[in-house]
Formats: structure tokens, sequence, C-alpha cells
């Protein structure tokens, strides 16, 4: 990629991004029951983009010419017959994770170009899902949620919506860190949707944290009661929201600033997350990155992940003794039954991924019962984000998942 071509897609959207990598995107505009607008991204075929006329929707048919028309229903026929595939990103992060390293690299791209209809989800809270029928982002009700929001309603609500679009009865799910967690919530509370589900990819997954391996947050994990404290009496309800201008800001000084000295203070501060020693991540990639990422989050999403961390259980939120006994009829709040989880899981982890660590991930295969197989990733530096911008990805793990979802069929 160019530097002119990176400098450019920095300050694009995921479906700008799309159609500047020569596909068609839709956007689709999903209803939670409790309100939330999610912004959810589709990725179809290049056929469908050579004509600058061609819009995807029904309701422009009249534009087109018998020929075209033609082309389109073959086309849609075509797409009827793939499987959807919904793909979820972790936290901070949003559906532009999937396509930032270009065709021929991304996993959305790939799964496309493998005839697949594709699917990128957005959580409530990041940049593409701001929206809420009562609130605003200036209210504090409208943060007044965590990752078992996002599996109990955003989840469920997504899968319902592209089923119901596609005419299909089953899709396949692909989650990331929290996508993962997500998605566990959603199977184990409302394991009507394991029906729905003709198998789950879980990469980097997460449920149990009490031997992650990341000095930052084993440094901030002791101090979620001030995060708490500075949601209830600050106002400090979302961390990292996307902002276009300091996105711009860091990129600038990325490309304009000693090479040495900024991608190098970087580098470290994703690795002090993620893990280091990988030689993954190319530095010429982090303005575009941080044009991206971080896109949002609630401050309760982060104080969650801290309380399992520290209690070593894969359970709901905490809010005390008090609270607890009204929400849950317990002082402690209940963990979730991954029993329940009936859906086939292939899991994929890293020795090197400092949030994943492999102790946790075997407690997490032993609880849940229908792991088909579970795939340690060969490149011993492999870490945390290295699943999303790896620069050898595609070989290392993405051609793997192409393999593995062929046999779910």
């Amino acid at each position: 990629m160019s530097a002119t071509a990176n400098q450019d897609e920095t300050h694009m959207t995921t479906p700008e991004l799309i159609t500047a990598h020569g596909y068609t995107s839709e956007t689709h505009h999903i209803w939670t029951k409790d309100g939330y607008c999610l912004d959810v991204h589709r990725v179809l075929p290049p056929k469908l983009n050579q004509n600058p006329n061609y819009n995807v929707s029904e309701n422009n048919m009249q534009i087109l010419n018998e020929k075209e028309k033609m082309e389109y229903k073959s086309h849609a026929v075509t797409l009827r017959k793939s499987i959807p595939v919904l793909i979820y990103h972790g936290l901070l992060s949003s559906s532009a994770d999937w396509v930032l390293l270009g065709p021929k690299k991304a996993l959305a791209y790939l799964l496309c170009d493998n005839d697949y209809d594709v699917w990128l989800g957005n959580a409530r809270g990041n940049a593409y899902s701001r929206k809420h029928k009562q609130y605003t982002t200036r209210d504090k009700e409208f943060w007044d949620f965590s990752w078992h929001e996002i599996g109990y309603y955003d989840l469920p609500a997504t899968i319902d919506y592209i089923l119901e679009h596609t005419g299909h009865t089953e899709l396949y799910y692909v989650g990331y860190s929290q996508g993962t967690t997500a998605f566990y919530v959603m199977a184990s509370e409302k394991s009507e949707y394991n029906r729905k589900i003709k198998g789950m990819i879980s990469l980097a997954p997460i449920a149990f944290l009490s031997n992650q391996r990341s000095p930052l947050l084993k440094f901030i994990v002791h101090f979620y009661r001030l995060m708490e404290w500075g949601s209830s009496y600050c106002n400090i309800h979302q961390w990292f929201p996307h902002n276009r201008l300091q996105a711009r800001a860091l990129g600038t000084i990325i490309r304009n600033a000693p090479g040495s000295f900024t991608k190098g203070f970087c580098v470290c501060w994703f690795s002090l997350i993620a893990g280091f020693g990988s030689d993954q991540l190319d530095k010429s990639m982090l303005p575009l990155i941080l044009g991206h990422f971080p896109a949002g989050a609630s401050a309760k999403q982060i104080i969650h992940y801290s309380q399992i961390i520290l209690s070593g259980s894969f359970r709901k939120f905490d809010y005390g003794t008090t609270e607890n006994l009204n929400i849950y009829g317990s002082t402690q709040p209940p963990k979730y039954d991954l029993e329940k989880i009936k859906t086939s899981v292939v899991i994929f982890y890293s020795e090197n991924d400092f949030l994943t660590d492999p102790a946790d991930v075997k407690k997490l295969t032993d609880s849940l019962p229908n792991v088909i197989e579970t795939r340690k990733i060969e490149y011993s530096k492999f870490n945390h984000i290295d699943y999303l911008w790896g620069r050898d990805v595609r070989k290392s793990l993405y051609s793997t998942v192409l393999t593995v979802l062929s046999k779910f069929r």
C-alpha cells in the first residue's frame, strides 16, 4: 500500500474502504430490543460494483436497463445461496478491523472471494453504533452497558436481521476477543440461538482472564473501583471514543516525526497489552490503524473485564452486595452457564497473546461442551493484534479459518 493510499484510507469509513477496495458495500441499520441502533456493514462481490448505476437496493431497480436487471437478479440468486458469515470485532474496535489489510489479505475479502455472504457487526457505543431511541451519547444512560448487553441484545438482533434478510435459517459466526465473549453470553443466556449458528470460530477467545499477562492490565485492574467512581461521579462513561480530528493529528505526527521514536512508541503500547516480540505489525500501517482504532467503548465494558480478571470466573457484572441481591437475588453475580452452549466451536489461540493465556483457554475448552477443535497458531510470537493486522496473518490464520468453515458445511 502506498503512503498516499494509506493516508487517504485513514479518513474513510468502513463502507468507503470496502468500495475503495473494489467491493460492494451495504449498510444496514438494526434496532435492538432495548433501543440501540447498530450499523452493520455487508461486503458483496466486486461484480456488483462494476456498473456505477448499480445499487443493490430493490427500490432502485427502475434505474437499470433490462440487461442490467437480469445481471442483478442473477447476482442476487447467487448471493442468496451464499451462507452468511457474521464477523464480530473486539473491545474498542469496529467493523473496519476486518478490511484494513485490503484485498487478498483482509478476512472479510477472503471470505467474500470464497462465496460467503459477509456481514461485519458493530457493537453499541462504537463509532458506527451511537444512536438510541431515547438517549444521546451525552446521557449516562446511553453508556449503561457492558459486553453482557452486547451479547444479550446486540448479537441476537443482528443475527435475526441477517437471517430474515437473507432467507437463511443458520449462519456462521467468527468472533475475535470481545466478539467471543459476547457470543458466549448470548449462547448461554439465550440458548435458542445455538440453533441459528451453523458453526462458531473463536479467535483469541476471552471468557477467563485470571492468567492474563499484560503488564498494563495487571496495573490497571486494581484500580477498577476508581474507574467505577469516575463513571458514577465524574460522568466518565465512555473510554477512547473515535475522534476524527485526533486520528488525523496522530496520523500526521506518526508520518512526519522520526520513525524510530513514534512508531516504536506506538508498537510498545500495543505490545504492553497484546504481547512482546512479534514482528508481524507493519509499522507503515500505524497511521491507517490509528485512523480507525480505538473506536470507543463504555467504561462499564472495561470494568466488567477487570472484575472477571480479579474473580477468576466468567460471570455477570458485579454491582456490589446490596445491588446484586436486588438484581440477581444473591450477593454474588451468577456465572454464565457455558454448558448451555451447544454450537460447534473451533478455537484459535497463540502462546504469545498476553490476553488469552493457554491456561485460560484450556479452562474455557474444558467448560464448553462442543469444542470440535483447538488450534494453536504455529508462529510462537503471534500476539493479540496479529489476528487483525499481522503481515502473515493470511498464511498463519485466515487460510485455516477458511478450511475450518468449509468443514462446518
